[in-house]
């Protein structure tokens, strides 16, 4: 079977991880574009949509568990790899819209199989873009038990404003307001109580490692 090549677009706000996965994936034949965090990423996708995205979740401007709920919403044929030195293990966070998880600081070898899986058609994903929930990031400190928030509903499209509880990972259910459609939500975790302050420098380490070892000059 030939290798087979894909597009994809690398999400991250550490510029030396993006740029080190960048090089590796596009000396393994990829086509590679890269972005900073989430509004970027749905910048570049507008003016090609990729076969792969690679996104960390932590990220300023958009993080990426809101970024992968209007990719799974908006363009469901994408095959989405969650990125993240907060979680460990090889499943996908609770909620999370993505197809694959790779833990950072594990390792690239796991990565490079989830790549090579999600160049070959045939992927079936389980459940429906229905049910992929919607994420709200807390608009201050985290400190108040309620907030309102704005939401909008992924049918009408409307914007109505929601009494949310600051709760991570869990999932609620609301009612829109105009047109009663259900609505899945969740809190955007605060991944700065969870992350490991070394565990980035030893992903871009490791990046840097397997692009001496795979890209040798």
């Amino acid at each position: 079977m030939p290798n087979l090549k894909a597009r994809l677009l690398i999400v991250d706000d550490d510029p030396d991880i993006t740029r080190t996965l960048g090089a590796i994936f596009s000396r393994l034949g990829h086509e590679v574009r890269t972005a900073a965090d989430g509004i970027s990423a749905l910048q570049q996708i507008r003016t090609q949509v990729p076969d792969i995205l690679l996104s960390d979740l932590n990220m300023p401007a958009m993080c990426g568990f809101e970024l992968l709920s209007v990719i799974r919403r908006r363009l469901p044929e994408v095959f989405v790899i969650a990125s993240s030195a907060a979680f460990s293990g090889e499943e996908v966070p609770t909620g999370l819209a993505a197809d694959a998880f790779h833990e950072k600081s594990t390792g690239l070898e796991r990565l490079f199989e989830l790549v090579k899986t999600a160049t070959h058609k045939g992927h079936v994903r389980s459940g429906s873009t229905a049910s992929t929930p919607i994420w709200i990031s807390r608009t201050k400190d985290g400190n108040s038990s309620v907030q309102r928030m704005p939401i909008t509903c992924p049918e009408c499209l409307r914007v109505f404003s929601l009494s949310v509880t600051g709760c991570d990972f869990l999932i609620e259910e609301a009612d829109c307001m105009y047109c009663h459609a259900t609505i899945h939500y969740g809190i955007v975790p605060c991944m700065k109580a969870q992350s490991r302050p070394s565990d980035d420098r030893r992903s871009v380490s490791q990046c840097r490692s397997a692009n001496e070892q795979c890209c040798p000059t």
